[in-house]
């Protein structure tokens, strides 16, 4: 194997060890409305166990708000609490969870 082959090898298993080092990120958003992020906007680096979420809160039909972040234990899920339906949207790609 000639010198110029052997960097290139170390070269691409080193970027590849990065990839999988880095981890998911996520949108950060403590308060969201009409897809603008009007609080808290960063972003997450999520842990062992945790996915992109967003969390949209409905009254009626009419979007009140929404909140996006890194959740642990993820289910995507919607019920109803003090007259507001809630959905719950988990995803694991990368900035899935777009405000």
């Amino acid at each position: 194997m000639n010198p110029a082959t052997k960097v290139s090898t170390v070269l691409i298993v080193t970027l590849s060890f990065l990839c999988l080092v880095e981890g998911l990120t996520c949108n950060v958003c403590d308060l969201a409305d009409k897809a603008r992020c009007k609080k808290g906007k960063s972003r997450c680096t999520a842990q062992r166990g945790q996915s992109c979420a967003s969390i949209s809160t409905y009254i009626g039909s009419k979007h009140v708000s929404s909140k996006q972040l890194c959740m642990p234990n993820c289910v995507e899920n919607n019920y109803k609490e003090k007259g507001k339906s809630i959905f719950v949207m988990c995803c694991e790609r990368n900035l899935c969870n777009s405000f």
